[in-house]
């Protein structure tokens, strides 16, 4: 029977367990390697993390995160902001693409499927739904998220509810009119996110959801899961890309938009929230920015980026633009159409325009209309 190399770790912090799993994925750039690691951990109280393609000041409340100690960081896969901490377990899988899956879809539904099959154990129901979630009956209970390296090796990350104080996410997620306290926006926040601990009306232990999980993995992929702790070599080298990457401001502020960027345009759509910046020199496109929580557009936006960048503020021409774009990047525009993108972007010029001040409003939860 292949054996997989598992690892259980608790309490870690934000640098360190972001950096682990990059480790462990980049392990596995041979694409001949067979077997996998798996990690099950938690964060301290409390992680606060943004996804690959998210403005990070729009995203999370810095200020009250700094008054509370909690720590911030950014992951490698898209997605929305999340809070992690003791009540939730983190999810890596870190292997090769020996699966023969023809996309990053295929893969969501092939490394969920374990955790589908733990949440079953437990009498409940859940599915894969919209762009990166697992849900039941409509509230989100896990996000997922899936990274390839350049050499094809996969991390694969679940963050998985079993509890969630709200109060405290309503403090470090920028969700428009929070308040803590405030038991309304309380209330529409639980309308939209469960915790396995809910489902049950029991408090059950992250330890208890740990084991169920890594007996599914073992059961669907038909391999056995040997402990094996980090090396101190291993622990030398995460620390390493920890300070590199993960605590460097460089890449926990990039998509950050530019002072002159003075238009900001917010677009819902199936493939997330598009939160795009526009600097204007008169009637003339200077830069453009598109942020958000999506998944795997990133060379669709870096290419209408750079194509719009000193180009005329002229709408026919920017759609144009966006169709070329999107003929050209056609396997990165599910949950897209071309009108929406264009919707966000013109927004956000006729703001630049106004000389308005772009603002933080709106998030991943509750878009501005």
């Amino acid at each position: 029977m292949t054996k997989w190399r598992y690892i259980k770790e608790d309490k870690v912090s934000a640098d360190y367990g972001l950096a682990t799993d990059e480790f462990l994925m980049n392990g596995y750039s041979d694409s001949n390697k067979e077997n996998a690691s798996l990690r099950l951990y938690t964060y301290k109280d409390y992680c606060t993390l943004v996804g690959r393609f998210q403005n990070i000041h729009a995203e999370l409340d810095l200020d009250n995160i700094k008054k509370t100690g909690y720590q911030f960081s950014r992951r490698l896969t898209g997605g929305g902001a999340i809070i992690m901490g003791q009540g939730q377990l983190g999810l890596c899988l870190a292997t090769a693409n020996t699966f023969h899956s023809e996309n990053t879809r295929a893969l969501y539904h092939l490394f969920s499927a374990p955790v589908l099959a733990a949440l079953k154990e437990f009498g409940i129901e859940a599915k894969f739904r919209g762009k990166n979630d697992l849900e039941v009956a409509g509230k989100k209970i896990a996000g997922l998220g899936i990274h390839v390296n350049p050499f094809g090796a996969i991390q694969f990350h679940t963050s998985l509810l079993v509890d969630l104080d709200i109060e405290i996410m309503l403090n470090v997620l920028n969700i428009p009119l929070q308040k803590i306290g405030d038991k309304a926006q309380v209330h529409k926040v639980e309308q939209r996110i469960t915790t396995i601990s809910k489902e049950l009306n029991r408090k059950v232990t992250v330890e208890e959801v740990r084991e169920v999980v890594k007996f599914y993995f073992e059961k669907h992929f038909k391999i056995k899961l040997q402990e094996e702790a980090l090396t101190k070599e291993e622990q030398n080298e995460i620390e390493k890309l920890a300070k590199e990457k993960y605590r460097n401001e460089d890449w926990l502020f990039q998509n950050s938009p530019q002072p002159d960027m003075t238009g900001m345009g917010l677009k819902k759509t199936p493939a997330g929230l598009l939160r795009t910046y526009v600097a204007l020199k008169g009637e003339i496109i200077k830069s453009v920015l598109i942020t958000g929580d999506f998944i795997e557009q990133e060379k669709l936006f870096k290419y209408i980026e750079a194509q719009l960048k000193w180009s005329a503020l002229d709408k026919e021409q920017i759609l144009k633009v966006i169709q070329k774009a999107f003929t050209k990047f056609s396997k990165s525009t599910v949950g897209l159409s071309e009108r929406a993108v264009l919707h966000s972007i013109w927004t956000a010029a006729m703001a630049a325009m106004k000389e308005v001040q772009y603002t933080y409003e709106g998030s991943c939860y509750y878009p501005n209309p």
